[in-house]
């Protein structure tokens, strides 16, 4: 209980003086940043990609690339042994452990965003990559991390708004849910060993309430299997015969479900 008083002022005091975002995050038709109302993006003038268009593609582990209609390419978290050699127009890490934070494999001249800085204090990112606009906000991660630094992302493309949990080690603050209540797509782990156990990634999942919520930071297939089982009792599952996944509004439950992905290379260790 200390630690989540702990946690909670933290984020909090951090979050206290980004008023604007816990109301406008994910909105798609215009965010603003800080009290101040100041204009972070704004919907795109002129013609749209087809929706069709926009898509996820799970490498392993945490590492996922996110795909816009434009094709604008953002890697999260590229893992050393998964997402080698994929060409992206940015790249973000959630926190410093080396399976999260392989920068190098990523080609293409990619604009690197680092939640945190090497001290393990968050580093807040407010920027658009093309058109990906990516925001995060700060977190932590399990207690046998010692409390390290975690950073959650945020990217709004179109009128879809995903987020990836990184490593995440604690129930969501008022603060966070907040930010994070237009979320319609969350990537959250599922491995229960050295992030959440199963009971509290359910308390997280209800907190955000996103459409579609797809597990991630585990490397045999057999983990995502039960978490699955484990998660049906509260929520629809659905198993999907491929890593990628094309998204649409059109496409969004109603309610939240739990979209487990082919895992594309499982293998025999995690982090």
């Amino acid at each position: 209980m200390k630690r989540r008083n702990f946690i909670t002022l933290l984020v909090g005091s951090i979050l206290l003086s980004l008023r604007g975002i816990a109301q406008a995050v994910c909105n798609p038709a215009l965010v603003h940043l800080f009290e101040e109302g100041r204009k972070l993006v704004q919907v795109h003038p002129g013609k749209k990609p087809s929706l069709g268009n926009y898509f996820i593609q799970w490498y392993g582990h945490s590492s996922f690339l996110i795909h816009s209609g434009s094709q604008t390419k953002v890697v999260a978290d590229p893992n050393f042994n998964v997402t080698p050699g994929i060409q992206a127009d940015a790249v973000t890490v959630s926190n410093d452990h080396f399976t999260h934070n392989n920068t190098g494999a990523v080609t293409g001249d990619p604009i690197i965003l680092r939640g945190i800085t090497f001290r393990q204090t968050w580093n807040p990112i407010r920027t658009s990559v093309k058109d990906i606009t990516i925001v995060n906000i700060p977190s932590q991660r399990g207690a046998s991390w010692g409390g390290a630094a975690n950073s959650i992302f945020i990217y709004e493309m179109g009128s879809l708004c995903l987020a990836h949990l990184g490593n995440i080690g604690h129930l969501l603050t008022p603060e966070q849910e907040r930010v994070m209540q237009h979320v319609d797509v969350m990537m959250i782990p599922v491995d229960a060993m050295t992030n959440l156990g199963f009971q509290d990634i359910m308390k997280v999942i209800d907190q955000v309430k996103a459409p579609i919520v797809i597990p991630m930071h585990y490397d045999v297939s057999r983990q995502g299997e039960l978490f699955a089982t484990y998660a049906k009792e509260r929520y629809p599952v659905r198993k999907i015969a491929d890593s990628q996944l094309v998204l649409s509004r059109v496409m969004l439950p109603k309610s939240t479900e739990i979209f487990v992905l082919a895992h594309p290379r499982p293998l025999a260790f995690g982090d």
